[in-house]
């Protein structure tokens, strides 16, 4: 084994993304023009352009540059549509029939950006949300935003109440390492319990009337999949808590843990658990 001499990255070159920012693509690359070239580093950042979701092809290849030790770094991509509606019916015990309906668009103007509006209507429940975010606020690898939603519940069947919800959250994210990413949300609700009728338990009487619920959360994510839009290998741990009280009537603590596995048994298959 002997040590050959180091290379290094000359410069990246992008062709393909008619629509999609050249600098929404260089910020997914763990290697910068002007670093040596590392091919565990090459890999990973072909994963995280393939994770993006934006490409229907995302091809990241290396080839000689203009001298012994440079190399260029070539990413051919292909566009594909970004932009989703969706409509959905269904039935549930608790709502009766009900219709969905959802706009999102993942790529907006090509900078990255999300924004999603939906919208729930049923016999017992109405719900709208709207929710808009930045993956690299500022241009660092931070994101950030906001979400906005009004619900209204018939629950005069099931508990003899009726309640409505409005309120917004805010989010902030960075990652602690590669794989290490925590989140933390402010979110701010207004919450009345109205129509209450006398049949109704006791707890439900004594809330009663109009509350503001105040909460601070976080979510605390080890992420080892292959592809966050669509894994077939690896798999991810979350762990989140919120605590209310900082301001508001509300107050309680509520912790919450998940995961999930992907693991792939056969061409276009994979097994998960989630």
């Amino acid at each position: 084994i002997k040590e050959g001499p180091k290379v290094y990255v000359e410069r990246i070159d992008i062709t393909g993304n008619v629509r999609t920012l050249d600098k929404v693509v260089r910020r997914e690359f763990r290697l910068a023009e002007g670093d040596a070239f590392n091919a565990a580093k090459l890999q990973r950042s072909r994963q995280r352009v393939q994770g993006l979701g934006f490409f229907k092809k995302a091809e990241v290849t290396n080839v000689p540059g203009s001298s012994p030790d440079k190399t260029v770094i070539k990413v051919e991509v292909e566009e594909k549509s970004t932009g989703e509606i969706s409509f959905g019916a269904g039935y549930s015990t608790q709502d009766s029939v009900l219709g969905q309906v959802e706009l999102r668009e993942r790529n907006l103007l090509g900078r990255g950006q999300e924004v999603r509006i939906a919208g729930i209507l049923s016999g017992k429940r109405r719900e709208v949300d709207f929710s808009f975010t930045e993956p690299y606020f500022l241009d660092r690898d931070v994101s950030a935003g906001f979400d906005l939603f009004h619900i209204t519940r018939n629950n005069q069947e099931t508990s003899s109440y009726d309640d409505k919800r409005t309120g917004f959250a805010l989010r902030f994210g960075y990652q602690l390492s590669e794989a290490l990413r925590q989140t933390l949300r402010y979110s701010l609700s207004d919450i009345e319990i109205e129509n209450v009728k006398s049949t109704a338990s006791r707890f439900i009487r004594e809330s009663a009337g109009q509350r503001v619920t105040s909460l601070i959360g976080q979510d605390l994510m080890y992420d080892r999949r292959d592809n966050k839009s669509d894994p077939t290998d690896g798999y991810f741990l979350r762990f989140s808590t919120d605590v209310a009280g900082f301001g508001g009537d509300g107050r309680f603590v509520r912790p919450g843990i998940g995961g999930g596995w992907f693991y792939p048994i056969a061409a276009d298959y994979v097994f998960s658990l989630l």
